[in-house]
């Protein structure tokens, strides 16, 4: 039973760090279109922490076995695609 509830609150944390990496992909993004100078370095730490964020919270998913692993799989690679997107395409024209 408590290791129920360790997953509970794994898969909370990993959806508020999932917040959070959308919320620093959108600070880049917001940067990024103001014009403002964006380095790389920032785009590539962003990127690694995105990346991490997901791949744990997919753990937490998949450990959790109550829908489809392909709808899971499907789920975080589209976080993880629309947050490089945010982070890595150029400013609009």
């Amino acid at each position: 039973m408590s290791n129920f509830y360790f997953m509970e609150i794994y898969f909370l944390s990993m959806a508020i760090l999932t917040l959070m990496s959308f919320y620093l992909a959108q600070s880049l993004r917001s940067a990024i279109n103001n014009g403002q100078t964006v380095r790389n370095i920032a785009k590539v730490f962003c990127s690694i922490f995105c990346i991490f964020v997901a791949s744990l919270f997919l753990y937490a998913h998949l450990s959790l076995n109550f829908i489809s692993s392909i709808i899971i799989f499907t789920f975080h690679l589209f976080i993880v695609f629309f947050q490089m997107a945010m982070i890595w395409f150029p400013k609009p024209d």
